[in-house]
Protein backbone atom coordinates (compact mmCIF):
# COMPACT_ATOMS: atom_id res chain seq x y z
CA UNK A 1 0.00 0.00 0.00
CA UNK A 2 0.84 3.67 -0.52
CA UNK A 3 1.69 4.10 2.98
CA UNK A 4 3.78 1.40 3.60
CA UNK A 5 5.79 1.52 0.70
CA UNK A 6 6.06 5.66 0.40
CA UNK A 7 5.70 6.45 3.83
CA UNK A 8 7.75 5.35 7.27
CA UNK A 9 5.48 6.38 10.16
CA UNK A 10 5.61 6.25 13.82
CA UNK A 11 2.58 4.79 14.92
CA UNK A 12 2.70 5.23 18.76
CA UNK A 13 3.53 8.93 17.43
CA UNK A 14 0.48 9.29 15.46
CA UNK A 15 -1.35 7.90 18.33
CA UNK A 16 -0.66 9.86 21.00
CA UNK A 17 -2.73 13.05 20.12
CA UNK A 18 -5.82 15.44 21.23
CA UNK A 19 -8.08 14.68 18.57
CA UNK A 20 -10.42 13.34 22.21
CA UNK A 21 -10.01 17.10 23.18
CA UNK A 22 -10.79 18.43 19.80
CA UNK A 23 -13.86 16.38 18.70
CA UNK A 24 -15.15 17.23 22.08
CA UNK A 25 -14.74 20.63 21.85
CA UNK A 26 -16.13 20.53 18.21
CA UNK A 27 -19.17 18.60 19.52
CA UNK A 28 -20.20 20.86 22.35
CA UNK A 29 -19.62 23.84 20.44
CA UNK A 30 -22.81 22.19 17.65
CA UNK A 31 -24.74 21.30 20.82
CA UNK A 32 -23.99 25.28 22.41
CA UNK A 33 -25.37 26.75 18.90
CA UNK A 34 -28.20 25.04 18.45
CA UNK A 35 -29.22 25.50 22.36
CA UNK A 36 -28.70 29.01 21.66
CA UNK A 37 -31.13 28.89 18.62
CA UNK A 38 -33.60 26.26 19.54
CA UNK A 39 -34.14 27.63 23.35
CA UNK A 40 -35.21 30.85 22.17
CA UNK A 41 -33.48 32.69 25.16
CA UNK A 42 -33.04 36.36 24.55
CA UNK A 43 -30.26 37.12 26.80
CA UNK A 44 -27.92 34.65 25.24
CA UNK A 45 -28.90 34.91 21.57
CA UNK A 46 -25.61 37.88 21.39
CA UNK A 47 -23.41 34.85 22.24
CA UNK A 48 -24.09 32.73 18.95
CA UNK A 49 -21.11 34.41 16.59
CA UNK A 50 -18.84 32.69 19.07
CA UNK A 51 -20.16 29.32 18.77
CA UNK A 52 -19.76 28.33 14.85
CA UNK A 53 -21.28 24.73 14.22
CA UNK A 54 -19.31 25.31 10.39
CA UNK A 55 -16.08 25.47 11.89
CA UNK A 56 -17.04 23.05 14.31
CA UNK A 57 -18.49 20.52 11.27
CA UNK A 58 -15.81 21.29 9.51
CA UNK A 59 -13.15 20.28 12.08
CA UNK A 60 -14.95 16.88 12.45
CA UNK A 61 -14.13 16.28 8.81
CA UNK A 62 -10.92 16.99 8.67
CA UNK A 63 -10.55 14.81 11.72
CA UNK A 64 -12.56 12.14 9.99
CA UNK A 65 -10.15 12.18 6.85
CA UNK A 66 -7.18 11.60 9.45
CA UNK A 67 -8.54 9.24 11.26
CA UNK A 68 -10.62 6.72 8.55
CA UNK A 69 -7.32 7.28 6.69
CA UNK A 70 -5.57 6.08 9.85
CA UNK A 71 -7.85 2.82 10.37
CA UNK A 72 -8.21 1.64 6.42
CA UNK A 73 -4.69 1.38 6.77
CA UNK A 74 -4.58 -0.49 9.96
CA UNK A 75 -7.55 -2.77 8.59
CA UNK A 76 -6.69 -6.39 7.56
CA UNK A 77 -9.16 -6.01 4.51
CA UNK A 78 -11.86 -3.97 3.03
CA UNK A 79 -14.28 -5.97 4.74
CA UNK A 80 -12.63 -5.48 8.01
CA UNK A 81 -12.97 -1.94 7.50
CA UNK A 82 -16.36 -1.43 6.22
CA UNK A 83 -17.60 -3.82 9.42
CA UNK A 84 -15.71 -1.05 11.53
CA UNK A 85 -16.77 1.70 10.42
CA UNK A 86 -20.68 0.10 10.51
CA UNK A 87 -19.92 -0.49 14.49
CA UNK A 88 -18.81 2.39 14.83
CA UNK A 89 -21.64 4.85 13.80
CA UNK A 90 -24.64 2.16 13.16
CA UNK A 91 -25.55 1.09 16.45
CA UNK A 92 -25.91 3.86 18.44
CA UNK A 93 -27.36 5.79 15.30
CA UNK A 94 -30.25 3.21 15.02
CA UNK A 95 -31.13 3.03 18.54
CA UNK A 96 -31.89 6.67 18.85
CA UNK A 97 -33.70 6.65 15.49
CA UNK A 98 -36.23 4.01 16.63
CA UNK A 99 -36.37 5.39 20.14
CA UNK A 100 -37.09 9.01 18.78
CA UNK A 101 -39.87 7.55 16.94
CA UNK A 102 -41.47 5.48 19.19
CA UNK A 103 -41.08 7.39 22.85
CA UNK A 104 -41.61 11.01 20.85
CA UNK A 105 -45.16 9.49 20.52
CA UNK A 106 -46.01 10.24 24.09
CA UNK A 107 -45.63 14.22 23.46
CA UNK A 108 -47.07 13.98 19.70
CA UNK A 109 -50.36 15.66 19.43
CA UNK A 110 -51.67 12.89 17.58
CA UNK A 111 -53.12 10.06 18.78
CA UNK A 112 -51.87 6.01 18.99
CA UNK A 113 -53.29 4.92 15.42
CA UNK A 114 -52.88 8.67 13.78
CA UNK A 115 -49.28 8.65 14.51
CA UNK A 116 -47.83 5.26 14.02
CA UNK A 117 -50.42 4.33 11.07
CA UNK A 118 -49.19 7.69 9.89
CA UNK A 119 -47.12 7.95 6.39
CA UNK A 120 -45.11 10.87 7.78
CA UNK A 121 -44.09 7.84 10.85
CA UNK A 122 -42.81 5.42 8.51
CA UNK A 123 -41.12 7.93 6.17
CA UNK A 124 -39.66 9.44 8.95
CA UNK A 125 -38.27 5.61 10.05
CA UNK A 126 -37.26 4.80 6.77
CA UNK A 127 -35.35 7.77 5.58
CA UNK A 128 -33.27 8.24 8.88
CA UNK A 129 -32.28 4.70 9.15
CA UNK A 130 -30.96 4.92 5.77
CA UNK A 131 -29.15 7.94 6.79
CA UNK A 132 -31.28 10.12 4.10
CA UNK A 133 -32.31 12.91 7.21
CA UNK A 134 -33.31 15.47 4.85
CA UNK A 135 -36.29 13.53 3.37
CA UNK A 136 -38.29 13.62 6.41
CA UNK A 137 -36.63 15.15 9.37
CA UNK A 138 -40.14 15.77 11.35
CA UNK A 139 -42.55 13.04 12.99
CA UNK A 140 -46.36 13.76 13.45
CA UNK A 141 -47.35 16.34 16.13
CA UNK A 142 -44.13 16.27 17.44
CA UNK A 143 -42.32 19.98 18.02
CA UNK A 144 -45.43 21.36 16.56
CA UNK A 145 -45.37 24.43 18.66
CA UNK A 146 -41.14 24.57 18.30
CA UNK A 147 -39.55 27.26 16.31
CA UNK A 148 -37.66 24.14 14.24
CA UNK A 149 -39.86 21.00 14.23
CA UNK A 150 -37.87 18.77 13.05
CA UNK A 151 -36.63 15.91 15.68
CA UNK A 152 -32.77 15.84 14.78
CA UNK A 153 -31.26 18.87 12.26
CA UNK A 154 -27.80 17.52 13.50
CA UNK A 155 -28.18 14.62 12.15
CA UNK A 156 -26.91 15.93 7.88
CA UNK A 157 -23.77 15.28 8.22
CA UNK A 158 -24.33 11.68 8.97
CA UNK A 159 -24.83 10.27 5.74
CA UNK A 160 -21.76 13.00 4.63
CA UNK A 161 -19.61 10.79 6.96
CA UNK A 162 -20.99 7.33 5.70
CA UNK A 163 -20.11 8.73 2.06
CA UNK A 164 -16.58 9.58 3.30
CA UNK A 165 -16.48 5.93 3.96
CA UNK A 166 -17.14 4.17 1.02
CA UNK A 167 -14.82 7.42 -0.92
CA UNK A 168 -11.75 6.38 0.61
CA UNK A 169 -11.78 2.47 -0.52
CA UNK A 170 -11.58 3.90 -3.99
CA UNK A 171 -9.07 6.54 -3.27
CA UNK A 172 -6.73 4.01 -1.99
CA UNK A 173 -7.61 1.79 -4.78
CA UNK A 174 -7.13 4.68 -7.45
CA UNK A 175 -3.57 4.75 -5.79
CA UNK A 176 -2.71 1.83 -5.19
CA UNK A 177 -3.95 -0.43 -8.12
CA UNK A 178 -4.58 1.92 -10.81
CA UNK A 179 -1.15 3.94 -10.01
CA UNK A 180 -2.69 7.29 -9.88
CA UNK A 181 -0.24 10.02 -8.14
CA UNK A 182 -1.31 10.73 -5.14
CA UNK A 183 -0.96 14.32 -4.72
CA UNK A 184 -2.34 14.66 -8.08
CA UNK A 185 -5.82 12.57 -7.22
CA UNK A 186 -5.64 14.56 -3.99
CA UNK A 187 -5.22 18.05 -5.36
CA UNK A 188 -8.00 17.19 -8.51
CA UNK A 189 -10.39 16.53 -5.29
CA UNK A 190 -9.68 19.21 -3.52
CA UNK A 191 -10.20 21.76 -6.48
CA UNK A 192 -13.54 19.95 -7.49
CA UNK A 193 -14.96 20.74 -4.04
CA UNK A 194 -13.31 24.35 -4.04
CA UNK A 195 -15.18 25.37 -7.34
CA UNK A 196 -18.41 23.45 -6.47
CA UNK A 197 -18.52 24.98 -2.91
CA UNK A 198 -18.11 28.37 -4.24
CA UNK A 199 -20.43 28.40 -7.12
CA UNK A 200 -23.45 27.35 -4.96
CA UNK A 201 -22.26 30.20 -1.96
CA UNK A 202 -21.91 32.80 -4.94
CA UNK A 203 -25.54 31.64 -6.37
CA UNK A 204 -26.90 31.78 -2.65
CA UNK A 205 -27.29 27.85 -2.18
CA UNK A 206 -25.20 27.31 0.90
CA UNK A 207 -27.34 23.98 2.01
CA UNK A 208 -26.40 22.92 -1.47
CA UNK A 209 -23.00 24.13 -0.80
CA UNK A 210 -22.08 22.16 2.49
CA UNK A 211 -22.71 18.80 1.06
CA UNK A 212 -20.87 16.26 -0.88
CA UNK A 213 -18.72 17.29 -2.90
CA UNK A 214 -18.12 20.60 -1.38
CA UNK A 215 -17.27 19.19 2.39
CA UNK A 216 -14.77 16.66 0.42
CA UNK A 217 -11.85 19.46 0.93
CA UNK A 218 -12.05 19.45 4.74
CA UNK A 219 -12.29 15.11 4.01
CA UNK A 220 -8.97 15.15 1.47
CA UNK A 221 -6.74 17.88 3.96
CA UNK A 222 -7.03 15.18 6.52
CA UNK A 223 -5.81 12.42 4.57
CA UNK A 224 -3.21 14.17 3.47
CA UNK A 225 -1.99 14.95 6.89
CA UNK A 226 -2.07 11.52 7.51
CA UNK A 227 -0.60 10.49 4.44
CA UNK A 228 2.35 13.07 4.83
CA UNK A 229 2.37 12.46 8.71
CA UNK A 230 5.95 12.45 9.04
CA UNK A 231 6.81 15.26 6.72
CA UNK A 232 3.86 17.86 8.41
CA UNK A 233 4.87 17.08 12.06
CA UNK A 234 8.44 17.97 11.77
CA UNK A 235 7.27 21.36 9.83
CA UNK A 236 4.39 22.16 12.25
CA UNK A 237 5.58 24.91 13.48
CA UNK A 238 7.10 26.52 10.22
CA UNK A 239 3.55 26.28 8.68
CA UNK A 240 1.35 27.34 11.67
CA UNK A 241 2.04 30.96 11.18
CA UNK A 242 1.37 31.01 7.62
CA UNK A 243 -1.88 29.05 7.95
CA UNK A 244 -3.55 30.93 10.77
CA UNK A 245 -3.01 34.46 8.74
CA UNK A 246 -4.52 32.63 5.45
CA UNK A 247 -7.24 31.06 7.77
CA UNK A 248 -7.93 34.59 9.26
CA UNK A 249 -7.81 36.70 6.13
CA UNK A 250 -10.02 33.95 4.31
CA UNK A 251 -12.74 33.19 6.85
CA UNK A 252 -12.78 36.68 8.50
CA UNK A 253 -12.23 39.17 5.89
CA UNK A 254 -12.80 37.62 2.66
CA UNK A 255 -15.24 35.31 3.41
CA UNK A 256 -14.31 33.05 1.04
CA UNK A 257 -12.69 29.28 0.68
CA UNK A 258 -9.89 28.29 -1.42
CA UNK A 259 -6.59 27.78 1.06
CA UNK A 260 -9.14 27.62 4.19
CA UNK A 261 -9.37 24.14 4.35
CA UNK A 262 -6.06 22.95 3.91
CA UNK A 263 -5.00 25.81 6.64
CA UNK A 264 -7.66 25.39 8.91
CA UNK A 265 -6.91 21.57 8.42
CA UNK A 266 -3.27 22.65 9.61
CA UNK A 267 -3.97 24.05 12.21
CA UNK A 268 -6.48 21.09 13.51
CA UNK A 269 -3.24 19.09 13.21
CA UNK A 270 -1.01 21.45 14.68
CA UNK A 271 -3.47 21.22 17.85
CA UNK A 272 -3.69 17.37 17.99
CA UNK A 273 0.04 17.34 17.97
CA UNK A 274 1.55 20.41 19.93
CA UNK A 275 -0.15 20.24 23.47
CA UNK A 276 0.33 16.77 25.34
CA UNK A 277 -0.94 17.81 28.05
CA UNK A 278 -4.07 17.09 26.27
CA UNK A 279 -3.46 13.16 25.18
CA UNK A 280 -4.76 11.56 27.72
CA UNK A 281 -8.43 13.55 27.34
CA UNK A 282 -10.01 10.45 26.08
CA UNK A 283 -9.09 7.77 29.04
CA UNK A 284 -13.10 8.24 30.71
CA UNK A 285 -14.17 8.01 27.17
CA UNK A 286 -15.02 9.09 23.70
CA UNK A 287 -18.58 10.79 24.62
CA UNK A 288 -18.15 13.28 21.09
CA UNK A 289 -20.99 10.94 19.46
CA UNK A 290 -22.93 10.67 21.59
CA UNK A 291 -22.84 14.38 22.57
CA UNK A 292 -22.93 15.30 18.58
CA UNK A 293 -26.21 13.14 18.11
CA UNK A 294 -28.28 13.20 21.38
CA UNK A 295 -28.10 16.91 21.90
CA UNK A 296 -30.89 18.16 19.43
CA UNK A 297 -33.80 16.12 20.35
CA UNK A 298 -32.83 16.60 24.26
CA UNK A 299 -33.19 20.40 23.35
CA UNK A 300 -35.96 20.50 21.32
CA UNK A 301 -37.65 18.25 24.12
CA UNK A 302 -36.81 20.82 27.05
CA UNK A 303 -38.33 23.31 24.61
CA UNK A 304 -41.67 21.70 23.80
CA UNK A 305 -42.15 21.52 27.72
CA UNK A 306 -41.21 25.36 27.63
CA UNK A 307 -38.61 24.70 30.50
CA UNK A 308 -36.51 27.35 29.16
CA UNK A 309 -39.09 30.42 29.52
CA UNK A 310 -41.15 29.22 32.42
CA UNK A 311 -38.21 28.76 34.41
CA UNK A 312 -34.40 29.30 35.40
CA UNK A 313 -32.76 29.36 31.94
CA UNK A 314 -29.23 29.18 33.34
CA UNK A 315 -30.57 26.35 35.53
CA UNK A 316 -32.42 24.21 32.72
CA UNK A 317 -29.41 24.99 30.67
CA UNK A 318 -27.24 23.25 32.95
CA UNK A 319 -29.87 20.61 33.24
CA UNK A 320 -30.45 20.02 29.59
CA UNK A 321 -26.36 19.73 29.11
CA UNK A 322 -26.32 17.26 32.11
CA UNK A 323 -29.46 14.96 30.70
CA UNK A 324 -27.33 15.41 27.04
CA UNK A 325 -23.87 14.19 28.87
CA UNK A 326 -25.36 11.29 30.95
CA UNK A 327 -26.89 9.74 27.53
CA UNK A 328 -23.42 10.39 25.91
CA UNK A 329 -21.95 8.46 28.78
CA UNK A 330 -23.85 5.79 28.82
CA UNK A 331 -23.95 5.45 24.68
CA UNK A 332 -20.21 5.22 24.99
CA UNK A 333 -20.46 2.45 27.68
CA UNK A 334 -23.39 -0.10 26.44
CA UNK A 335 -23.66 0.88 23.30
CA UNK A 336 -20.43 2.38 21.39
CA UNK A 337 -17.44 0.74 23.25
CA UNK A 338 -18.69 -2.67 23.01
CA UNK A 339 -19.26 -2.77 19.62
CA UNK A 340 -15.71 -1.23 19.33
CA UNK A 341 -12.83 -3.57 17.68
CA UNK A 342 -10.12 -5.26 20.64
CA UNK A 343 -7.52 -3.06 19.91
CA UNK A 344 -9.34 0.43 20.48
CA UNK A 345 -10.85 -1.05 23.32
CA UNK A 346 -7.51 -2.02 24.81
CA UNK A 347 -6.29 1.42 23.69
CA UNK A 348 -9.32 2.38 26.07
CA UNK A 349 -8.32 0.15 28.91
CA UNK A 350 -4.41 1.63 28.54
CA UNK A 351 -5.13 5.04 29.05
CA UNK A 352 -7.66 4.21 31.97
CA UNK A 353 -4.78 2.06 33.56
CA UNK A 354 -2.84 5.70 33.59
CA UNK A 355 -5.10 7.34 35.95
Amino acid sequence: MYLKNNILLNLNQINTNNFDFLRVIFALTVAISHFIELSGVKTIQHLSPLFSTRLAIDGFFIISGFLIAKSYNKSSSIKDYIIRRIKRIVPAYTILIICCAIFLYFISSKDFQSYFINKQFWKYLIANLSFQNYIEPCLPGVFEKNNINAVNGALWTIKIEEAFYLILPVFYWLVNKKKWNIYFLTFIIYLSSIIFFNYFVHVDKYRIAKQLPGAMSFFVTGILLYNNFSIFIKLKHYLIVPCLIIFILEHFILNTQVLKPFSYGFMVFYLAYGFEFLNNFGKYGDFTYGIYIYHFPVIQTFVHFELYTKYNPLIIGILTFFVIILLSILSWKHIELPNLPESRRKRHENLLGKI
